[in-house]
């Protein structure tokens, strides 16, 4: 089995806990007749938890989005699976060992898996749910198994992948992948199944109403440790207000909130706010070709303007740390030898008059809404920074779905606000999005950074952590990105909820009781 380096987690460990301890109420069911693996009598058994947006599809083939993995993780087995404080554990896979030169990697998978309608798991299953993907370019998963060359099945327990290029970290994108029973997909059709998927997860689905709530069950035939909690309810709300409330009145037991919701929700007996740091890091992306961004003293002066701690701590109200890298501290590959740009506005002036910048205005996009919290007076705050060094802006907002879209064509011509958060907790995903030659957020084109990206995958332990920390220092030293900060995941729960947030924001129910 491959061996993990040494990483800063800032899950569970991090974690901050304020708020009541008194239970007033919850929304979960009670069942204290049936009894539920030695849950006291009376003990809630079940957990009603908003999600913020609705899933596009059931199918996990097709879907892969951040919402729908809080689904999948409950009803379907991948083959390795991330805890919650990012470190990488077995699932359906028992262990998995890679060639000499991490080209080719073979997973042994548990004996005796199921699905939920008797059909037996195997190799076999694995490799179907991975060549679909692969034979679909539309997939929101496609983009996750870029290094796969092909995938084979040894034996009914054993899965071969071979890789395009040496790939130290690939284990972690299997924890995105849910196997599908393939001879009930194929017999279904990938549209009947995605209204009545069926998997081999601790959960199998009771209700799926789009827009209104997906219903979960425990699976008592699961192969694996019965969870304690009985049933799931996952319900969209996208307002952050009404996640807000549906916990203070006991209509939802855990929600995601802001960070200005948090002061509200301290103190209230009904509810319990966590906090951790995220797996994020909110930043400002440069078009390094354009006008007077060409200049890399024009870029460090930008970064250099910009008072970190002041957002962190101001506008932010504490709720965030500022980044040092692109790579936040829970994320395999950050290096605490990166050092951050420091907040140095009068150097900034000076780089500026050495660069001949002569107030020429540069345009800066940003999203009113969706990915960050505050999206918005984030940005109105930077261009405050930046005025006050003499730089101007013309700030341009738009709805996060059209940002988004501008993101993936790379049409911004000049700076613009961005968020990366790595569901594998690694930070090779975000790094080839930034520095390789398809990434989305590259606009530099650097043959040094595509170089560095691609050698982290060759290599592991520190002599990774090395070629990361290279890459994220050349980075900052060339102004291609500017890191503000990371973000905390913010939830308000019920009180008596027990369980852990994760880095990724994600939920994962199994290992969660009532006290």
């Amino acid at each position: 089995m491959t061996s993990l380096s040494p990483r800063r987690a800032l899950g569970a460990g991090a974690l901050v806990t304020i708020g009541g301890l008194v239970l007033a109420g919850c929304a979960g069911g009670f069942d204290g007749a049936s009894g539920s693996g030695g849950t006291p009598e009376s003990t809630p058994t079940s957990v009603v938890a908003a999600i913020p947006t609705d899933p596009s599809s059931m199918d996990p083939v097709r879907s892969g989005a951040l919402v729908v993995l809080s689904v999948f993780f409950h009803t379907f087995d991948q083959l390795v699976r991330i805890t919650a404080d990012g470190e990488l554990e077995p699932k359906l896979a028992e262990e998995w060992t890679a060639n000499d030169d991490l080209t080719q990697w073979d997973f042994t998978l548990h004996e005796g898996v199921v699905a939920s309608n008797g059909e037996e798991i195997t190799a076999e299953d694995v490799v179907f749910s991975y060549r679909a993907i692969l034979d679909d370019p539309t997939s929101e998963n496609f983009a996750y198994l870029s290094s796969i060359d092909s995938v084979e099945a040894i034996d009914d327990l054993t899965v071969r992948f071979h890789l395009k290029q040496p790939f130290s970290a690939f284990p972690r994108n299997t924890s995105l992948i849910s196997i599908v029973p393939a001879d009930t997909y194929q017999e279904m059709g990938a549209d009947a199944f995605a209204q009545e998927p069926v998997g081999s997860g601790p959960y199998v689905f009771e209700n799926v109403t789009k827009g209104v709530s997906y219903d979960l069950v425990r699976n008592d035939d699961y192969w694996g440790e019965a969870p304690a909690i009985e049933s799931i309810s996952l319900q969209p709300v996208s307002s952050d207000e009404s996640r807000v409330n549906g916990v203070l009145s006991g209509s939802l037991d855990v929600a995601q909130i802001g960070p200005t919701q948090v002061s509200s929700v301290e103190g209230n007996a009904s509810a319990e706010v966590s906090s951790a740091l995220s797996n994020g890091v909110v930043f400002l992306g440069v078009n390094s070709t354009a006008g007077v961004l060409a200049d890399v003293r024009v870029r460090e002066a930008i970064a250099l303007a910009i008072d970190r701690e002041a957002i962190a701590e101001n506008l932010l109200m504490g709720l965030a740390e500022p980044a040092t890298s692109m790579l936040a501290p829970a994320v395999e590959g950050f290096s605490d030898e990166v050092e951050g740009t420091a907040y140095d506005p009068d150097r900034a002036k000076e780089l500026l008059a050495e660069a001949g910048y002569d107030g020429e205005t540069i345009p800066f996009d940003y999203a009113t809404d969706g990915r960050i919290p505050l999206s918005a007076e984030v940005a109105q705050t930077v261009q405050g920074y930046l005025s006050d060094v003499g730089v101007s802006v013309e700030m341009a907002g738009a709805d996060q779905e059209s940002h988004t879209l501008k993101v993936r064509n790379k049409e911004f011509t000049g700076i613009y606000l961005n968020t990366w958060a790595p569901s594998t907790v690694d930070g090779d995903l975000p790094l080839t999005d930034f520095y390789e030659p398809d990434g989305n957020n590259n606009y530099a084109q650097d043959p040094v950074t595509a170089e560095l990206a691609v050698a982290q995958r060759g290599v592991t332990g520190p002599e990774r952590e090395a070629v990361f920390a290279e890459l994220l220092a050349y980075s900052n030293a060339q102004g291609y990105f500017v890191p503000l900060y990371v973000p905390m995941n913010n939830f308000a729960a019920d009180p008596a909820l027990d369980w852990a947030p994760r880095a990724d924001g994600l939920y994962d129910f199994t290992e969660t009781s009532f006290q």
